[in-house]
């Protein structure tokens, strides 16, 4: 028996940190999705089983209600995940990581072939690549495609952070692998990846609430948490008119294709 749980006491707030206002150069996601990041999310990776498939609903469900800093539907998305070297830029989703072939996977229609060149074409780490595949289902394979994927290695200083917080800043949505998929905290991100997300929290306002999915599966935590990030909305034409401040460049003026470049190699 499979059940979805919500958890109002997990509800916590983050508060508006005047330091990193003050950087705030960007439009910040309004809303943000934090998955486990276990391959058992992506279709076929785990062959016709399909053992997680109840957390996989819920997350596709919390996906399908992100909106972008005006209230549409977002343009821009990011992709925040732990990996072992720090890099930024449009990656393709691999498991080849986790062992799985490209073969067993569907979903890559809107990334170039594996043995392509050009920007977009450099395999992520298991986690974005979860994230990226996830995040496909829910939106199609090219808005997956042109997503900014910052992958965060735990060796980045401050500057660092605070980097990557700018460089996600310009996307109207994010979504953040969590930590490691085998634990009931699998929704927990590393320390870097906390700090980052934490980062945009504070610019954005954002109040963060836990989905709990309990599920009943052989080997494997019995439950599960998607935690949701939502914030106040970006001011409107109307409204930066008002306060006699300039109004940020919309989404479609910022979307750029952004070469894959490895960052503190």
């Amino acid at each position: 028996m499979v059940r979805t749980t919500w958890w109002p006491d997990v509800i916590r707030r983050t508060s508006h940190d005047p330091r990193y206002t003050a950087r705030y150069r960007g439009t910040v996601p309004v809303h943000a999705v934090v998955l486990p990041a276990t391959v058992l999310l992506v279709p076929g990776a785990g062959g016709v089983a399909r053992p997680l498939e109840p957390l996989r609903r819920a997350v596709l469900d919390e996906l399908s209600q992100v909106t972008g800093p005006t209230g549409a539907s977002p343009v821009r998305w990011g992709v925040l995940a732990p990996a072992a070297r720090t890099a930024v830029g449009r990656r393709r989703p691999s498991l080849a990581g986790a062992g799985i072939s490209d073969r067993w996977l569907g979903g890559l229609d809107g990334w170039p072939a594996h043995d392509a060149a050009g920007p977009g074409t450099t395999p992520a780490a298991v986690p974005a690549s979860v994230a990226q595949l996830v995040l496909a289902d829910a939106v199609g394979p090219d808005a997956a495609a042109d997503a900014l994927v910052v992958e965060l290695a735990e060796d980045g200083d401050d500057a660092l952070l605070a980097a990557m917080a700018d460089e996600l800043g310009d996307c109207d949505a994010l979504l953040v692998a969590g930590g490691d998929p085998g634990t009931a905290r699998a929704s927990t991100c590393t320390p870097g990846v906390t700090a980052v997300l934490e980062l945009l929290a504070a610019r954005g306002g954002w109040t963060s609430a836990t989905r709990s999915v309990v599920v009943t599966a052989p080997h494997l935590p019995d439950r599960y948490d998607v935690v949701t990030w939502s914030g106040r909305p970006a001011p409107t034409d109307q409204t930066a008119a008002a306060a006699n401040q300039p109004t940020p460049a919309s989404s479609s003026q910022k979307r750029t294709v952004r070469p894959t470049r490895t960052v503190g190699t």
